[in-house]
């Protein structure tokens, strides 16, 4: 599919989900087929994962109020586990954990602790932790509508959020 063609595409689906939204009061996420060399920057993930934590947690304001970027230090729970999912989602997405570490001011070692807590916390079904990811899902998925102009910069990237996002939806969650 040329460029233009996938532009276009993307512009239909937008106009359709908005068509949806305007008629019916209903959110879908349509998801189309990505380019092979597609995959989500890690800004996008910070994004996705802040705008996440501030809609679902109620005590958002109250504790998290100056957090502006997952490099904030807090050791509240519930921004942990939305820095742990994050960090579990990029390292799916073929991020290296050092690459992980810098963007949000850790080192690698926190990035491997935070993928194998993720992998705990998914084994014993945690629901804090399986909350966070599927919101944080959510929100990639509600971002891909906006993700054209990000395609049209990215180089060399490796595909593979689609295999999260299917193993998302073949979870038994909450």
């Amino acid at each position: 599919m040329t460029s233009n063609q996938t532009l276009t595409q993307e512009e239909e689906i937008k106009e359709f989900k908005e068509r949806i939204l305007k008629n019916f009061g209903i959110n879908i996420h349509v998801i189309a087929e990505a380019a092979e060399d597609f995959k989500i920057s890690i800004e996008a993930l910070h994004v996705c994962t802040l705008k996440a934590l501030k809609e679902n947690e109620p005590d958002y304001h109250r504790h998290y109020g100056e957090i502006q970027s997952l490099a904030y230090k807090s050791r509240l729970r519930p921004f942990l586990v939305y820095v742990q999912a994050m960090s579990y989602i990029a390292y799916r997405e073929g991020y290296s954990k050092t690459a992980i570490g810098k963007s949000i001011n850790r080192d690698h070692a926190t990035i491997i602790n935070s993928v194998r807590q993720v992998d705990n916390a998914f084994f014993t079904k945690d629901k804090m932790m399986m909350k966070a990811f599927n919101n944080i899902i959510k929100e990639i998925h509600n971002y891909v509508g906006t993700l054209p102009e990000n395609l049209k910069k990215q180089i060399n990237t490796q595909p593979s959020i689609t295999s999260v996002w299917n193993e998302t939806k073949n979870r038994n969650t909450i």
